[in-house]
């Protein structure tokens, strides 16, 4: 677990200029806003639904904090929880059902990872992520079982794609991103149907590979997490050329509310920190503007698509 404590400092660090959480109460008008809607909306229909939320095993007040958020930006967090804290976050999910949906996360190298599957399902998760840092390509033999159980329940799987930082420069390391490269989820998705399949990142930098993989496949979907909404911050409109195919329909497989645009292969996510979350998703609503995303689109980007996955 000390992995994944220093990998979320070590992102917090990176969101030290973002908003501070006790400033989050009163946001300036519009900061939480689709484009051309109200900026005080708070219907169900502009429900926020963030992919990408890691348990923070160090903060002891983390549930309070993440629910007072959660109330004032009308967020549902999918909660990336280690096995330890497994019935903490259980019991708040089920005290907080509006504001919390449960993921176990799992390391798929683990001698007793499929018994922690069957634990994190007995509880009522949902899926299981962020599934990152592993020893061999996410295709390989040894993580099928962990796959066709997920397959049974019809969960979600989340998986890290592209680069990935270094834990340590002084200490080897068997980490290689290669292994985390978004074309490996086409296998998995084409391979076990009944997933939903999300890639963190879209596979930065292969954002190409990512959009093509979530064309064909109408259960694979990416979040723009991390660094890449930062470094394309001056040239955002370049994604249109990424996600290319909006309105052509003999491009694309089926998506959510039958939805046009290419752009609707993505979902929310922040991987942040809570005090960053206001930050990115208002990286997320420039892009949006940078790309023409109409409305109805963003709907299902920040809420829609995952709440219809998610039967909430």
């Amino acid at each position: 677990m000390d992995t994944r404590i220093s990998r979320r400092n070590l992102l917090r660090a990176a969101a030290a200029s973002a908003i501070p959480l006790k400033a989050v109460g009163n946001p300036v008008a519009g900061t939480f806003a689709l484009d051309e809607e109200p900026a005080n909306s708070a219907s169900g229909n502009d429900r926020i639904l963030d992919m990408h939320v890691h348990f923070d095993e160090k903060n002891p007040n983390f549930i309070p904090d993440l629910v007072t958020l959660a109330e004032r930006m009308n967020l549902t967090a999918c909660l990336l929880t280690p096995y330890p804290h497994r019935a903490e976050v259980a019991d708040a999910a089920k005290k907080y059902p509006q504001h919390i949906v449960p993921f176990g996360f799992i390391e798929l190298d683990a001698p007793d990872v499929l018994a922690q599957v069957k634990d994190f399902h007995a509880l009522g998760y949902r899926g299981l992520g962020e599934l990152e840092f592993v020893k061999k390509p996410y295709t390989d033999p040894s993580y099928v079982p962990v796959y066709e159980l997920a397959n049974q329940y019809g969960w979600i799987l989340f998986f890290h794609t592209g680069i990935v930082l270094r834990r340590t420069v002084d200490q080897p390391e068997d980490v290689a991103s290669y292994r985390m490269r978004a074309f490996h989820l086409e296998e998995i998705a084409r391979r076990f149907p009944k997933l939903t399949v999300i890639g963190a990142h879209c596979g930065n930098p292969e954002y190409e590979w990512a959009a093509e993989v979530a064309r064909w496949n109408p259960n694979v979907f990416f979040d723009l997490s991390g660094s890449t909404l930062t470094k394309m911050s001056a040239r955002l409109g370049e994604f249109k050329n990424i996600f290319w195919w909006s309105g052509q329909g003999e491009w694309k497989t089926e998506t959510p509310a039958n939805d046009p645009s290419a752009f609707v292969k993505l979902v929310f996510g922040s991987d942040s920190g809570l005090e960053g979350i206001p930050r990115v998703l208002e990286q997320y609503r420039a892009l949006f503007k940078a790309c023409d995303v109409p409305v109805s689109t963003q709907k299902m980007i920040l809420g829609g698509t995952l709440a219809s996955i998610l039967r909430l």
